[in-house]
């Protein structure tokens, strides 16, 4: 009120105002000993008979010792004001002593882990008295504009206790925060009055911040948790059956999502044919999805991003921490290189399928004489350092490797008599049939980052980088007879077939986040990226009656590509209730002496109609340049990244919806998002085609739709925290040379899905957890006839009906996860059990169907009958893992 009043006073006619100028030429002697400011201007006003107005909210702490003798008034609140960001004038005969609206000060500073130094991403700063916050960037630094005057910040994180400052903001100021982790919080909890905090920050409607720890307490498959099969527990994110098939979002593609490891894009995100992603959990430490409402600064796919961030490694102290489950054992070592200063952080992962497997086949393949080897082994390493090289400056180096190795042999041999024309008596014979499937493929992604600080308000980064895919397949198939007398060849047969594909991807990209007042946050940044793609080519070598066997010769076209992208984005508080985030992305893409460019608006607004109400709507535009063409269902790594070409143009989309947020009840939340997204220049194989030879002449280019509406409920406090969702989706696809150009359901068309998930704490050493999802069955088609063509030269062929395509539906898919976990801590060690129980009622979810044929006798006829069988893949599967960290 008293502010209200001073702001009064300043509208007063500029005459009345002069009369009293003789005020501050009036000479007065003074002196203070060690007193406040408060103090001071109380004695001043008192004892030289001066009417001082001020308001004792504004005065900042300080200690005043000074002696003045016979100088004028306004030297001496000149003395008593140094170095305060106060202002004083005359009005009206009093002096008005005040705070000046437009004078601000910036906070800046990381808030990091208090035990291990590990910056945390996402966490908020939000500030009582002005009512304005932010949030920490990726690498935990954060700059907020106050104005001056008493500021009382509260810093708080998920999982974290809230650490609170209250000073008075006279300069632009550095403050680091430390925040302590709180292990009697549930890890989803939220802490503080979280409500308040988040309803200061721009959230899309389709963005989604997991929480690692929340991750590791679900159930997860024979207890391997798992960053992309959390996901699938999310409305808008489908998958194939028992989580094969990737990532599909909002009716895209497996291959229209940006995944990145420390800002890196990675192409292969699956072990096991996707069983099994490849982030080990114990090195990520956040991970952020956005399925809708794209910031600027993210380009190049069209239907999700993922954004990973690596722990950056403990620099208080040295930790390990190992762990062995039913199908793979971790290691993790971190510490610091120099206390405080900077740190490292070495995570690994093997798998130990192989001794199941070997065994099993072995078992197998036995009853039928035959000699094999069968083995599959997959690893993932991770590798951080980090350096701070002083209090603007800090460098990176992060390192990731992850392979998969798959090998089926198998030979059969057998003596057989049989009559030789050159010889009277029979003769021996050897019949030889092997077999060999060999199947490799892995990434490699490696960044070197500079972040410094320049001034107090722009927060910039400097990253190289290299992102590689190698697959290599090799496939053999021998029959022969040998005559063991003569050593001479009777008959062969001999096909081989050899594929391979390589991505090799050296980028270099500049950010920048400049926070010029509290309600601007820009963010703008350069990038450029050279590509080089050796896709996959199949070579096939059939030698019959021959002991001469030719090498086959392995070609493919290599392409080199050059893709360039800008980017400017402003999130901007309009007012207290509105707040929007608009930007423009910039790409251009150079093959094959042609250039295609880009420009792609992205527009998010956030309006809060009442304190628990908030509606957000949004538009984007997305361009790809690089695609991904399957002709399986399993997400083999024979699928082939390619890039777009002087004959394949970029796939393009265009996204927008509407979503609302309703803070129910303490600690609920309930989020509906409704979205309509439309695609155009995606890219299938053509009905029939050779898709692995001369892949650009099989293609054929279309569009694609997708609609519906997402509904989210979330506990996040208490002893029970989760969420239940349901999504409702339509999509579908229309290409030239595909259904005779007819538009048909895409395959992850599923129109209803459900998911539950929850964790509930009896205490601080045993939970219990619970997942169970539901969804309509995906599309697909079956053979329905078959007929005779004659072509000219070649006969009749036999041709294979399918009727309209994916025209038939799977079986609803269900399944239930249940899962306990037990910690027992001691003086050095922490011991982690989790057991569970994976499809817990033993759902049997048809991955897909065989045509099989079997006879049957009727009467004194027997009668060839063909029928449908469904194959699946994941029955209950016990789930345990142990872990101790030191």
């Amino acid at each position: 009120m008293k502010r209200i009043l001073l702001l009064l006073l300043f509208t007063l006619p500029c005459g009345y105002a002069l009369t009293a100028q003789g005020v501050l030429t009036q000479r007065v002697s003074a002196e203070f000993r060690e007193v406040g400011l408060e103090e001071a201007l109380y004695r001043l006003g008192d004892e030289q008979g001066l009417r001082l107005s001020f308001s004792n909210d504004i005065l900042p702490p300080k200690t005043i010792s000074i002696q003045l003798r016979q100088i004028a008034v306004a030297e001496v609140l000149e003395a008593l004001l140094e170095d305060t960001p106060l202002r004083y004038k005359e009005l009206g005969g009093q002096i008005v002593i005040f705070l000046p609206e437009d004078v601000q000060f910036t906070i800046n500073g990381i808030l990091i882990d208090l035990a291990t130094g590990e910056r945390l991403i996402g966490a908020n700063i939000y500030d009582n008295k002005s009512g304005k916050g932010t949030v920490t960037n990726e690498y935990g630094y954060f700059s907020i504009t106050l104005p001056a005057g008493p500021v009382e910040l509260d810093f708080s994180y998920v999982g974290y206790g809230v650490r609170s400052a209250s000073f008075y903001l006279m300069e632009n100021q550095r403050l680091d925060q430390q925040l302590r982790s709180d292990l009697q919080l549930q890890p989803i909890e939220v802490v503080g009055d979280r409500p308040k905090l988040e309803q200061h920050l721009v959230q899309p409607g389709g963005t989604t911040q997991l929480n690692m720890e929340q991750l590791e307490q679900l159930p997860a498959l024979a207890g391997e948790s798992d960053l992309v099969r959390a996901l699938q527990l999310l409305p808008g994110v489908q998958s194939g059956t028992d989580g094969l098939d990737g990532l599909h979002v909002r009716g895209g593609s497996n291959g229209q999502n940006l995944i990145m490891i420390d800002g890196v894009p990675v192409y292969n995100i699956s072990h096991a044919a996707g069983l099994f992603s490849v982030f080990n959990t114990n090195a990520v430490k956040s991970a952020q999805l956005y399925k809708s409402g794209f910031p600027a600064r993210y380009g190049g796919r069209l239907s999700s991003v993922l954004d990973i961030r690596t722990r950056d490694g403990n620099n208080q102290h040295y930790e390990a921490e190992a762990s062995v489950g039913l199908l793979s054992g971790r290691m993790t070592l971190e510490g610091p290189i120099q206390k405080g200063k900077s740190s490292f952080l070495l995570s690994g992962r093997r798998s130990l399928v192989g001794w199941y497997l070997q065994p099993l086949a072995e078992s197998m393949r036995s009853e039928e004489d035959r000699q094999s080897l069968v083995d599959y082994d997959f690893y993932d390493l991770n590798a951080k350092l980090n350096f701070t090289l002083s209090d603007r400056d800090d460098l990176y180096f992060s390192f990731y490797r992850g392979a998969d190795a798959y090998q089926n042999r198998s030979i059969t041999l057998d003596t057989l008599l049989a009559q030789d024309t050159s010889v009277a008596e029979p003769a021996p014979f050897l019949s030889s049939r092997s077999a060999l499937e060999e199947m490799s493929w892995g990434n490699t992604v490696a960044s070197m980052r500079w972040t410094h600080l320049f001034g107090e308000q722009l927060f910039a980064s400097l990253t190289a980088s290299y992102s590689g895919l190698d697959v290599g397949i090799t496939y053999e198939r021998s029959d022969s007879l040998t005559n063991l007398s003569s050593g001479s060849i009777a008959d062969r047969y001999l096909s081989i077939g050899r594929y391979f594909s390589q991505i090799n991807d050296f980028g270099a990209r500049l950010d920048f986040d400049y926070r010029p007042s509290p309600a601007l946050f820009l963010r703008f940044g350069l990038s450029a990226t050279r590509h080089q793609f050796e896709p996959g080519l199949l070579s096939l070598e059939l030698v019959e009656k021959s002991d001469t066997l030719r090498q086959p010769q392995l070609q493919a076209r290599s392409i080199s590509a050059n893709e360039f992208g800008a980017y400017l984005e402003n999130e901007w508080q309009v007012t207290p209730d509105f707040k929007m985030n608009t930007g423009l992305h910039l790409a251009a893409f150079e093959v094959d002496g042609r250039t295609y460019s880009s420009l792609q608006p992205r527009l998010q607004a956030n309006w809060k109609i009442r304190k628990d109400l908030e509606l957000n709507g949004y538009l984007s535009k997305m361009t790809q340049f690089v695609h991904l063409l399957s002709n399986a269902t399993l997400g083999l790594p024979n699928d082939l990244w390619v890039p777009s070409t002087g004959a394949v143009k970029p796939e393009q989309s265009w996204q927008f919806g509407l979503s609302s947020t309703w803070h129910l009840q303490k600690g609920w939340q309930l989020t509906s998002d409704w979205y309509t997204k439309r695609m155009s220049q995606l890219l299938t194989y053509s009905e029939g085609a050779l898709f692995f030879n001369d892949w650009e002449s099989n293609l054929t280019s279309g569009e694609g739709r997708a609609y519906g509406m997402e509904v989210l409920l979330e506990k996040r406090q208490g002893k029970t925290t989760g969420w239940a969702s349901y999504g409702l989706a339509w999509a579908d696809r229309r290409f030239p040379l595909v259904n005779n150009g007819n538009r048909y359901p895409y395959r992850y068309d599923r129109r209803h899905s459900l998911t539950l998930a929850f964790v509930h704490n009896f205490n601080d050493w045993l939970e219990f957890s619970g997942s169970w999802a539901m969804n309509s069955g995906f599309a697909f088609s079956l053979p329905q006839g078959r007929y005779q063509v004659f072509l000219p030269g070649i006969g009749s062929v036999n041709v294979v009906d399918y009727g309209e395509k994916n025209s038939f539906r799977m079986p609803v898919y269900h399944r239930l996860d249940v899962g306990v976990n037990i910690y027992i801590q001691t003086e050095a060690v922490r011991h982690t059990l989790n057991l569970g129980v994976y499809n817990l009622y033993n759902r049997r979810n048809p991955l897909y169907y065989n045509l099989e044929t079997r006879y049957v006798s009727e009467g004194s006829e027997i009668r060839e009958e063909r029928q449908f069988t469904p194959v699946w893949l994941l029955p209950l599967i016990p789930a345990l893992n142990y872990s101790l960290k030191l």
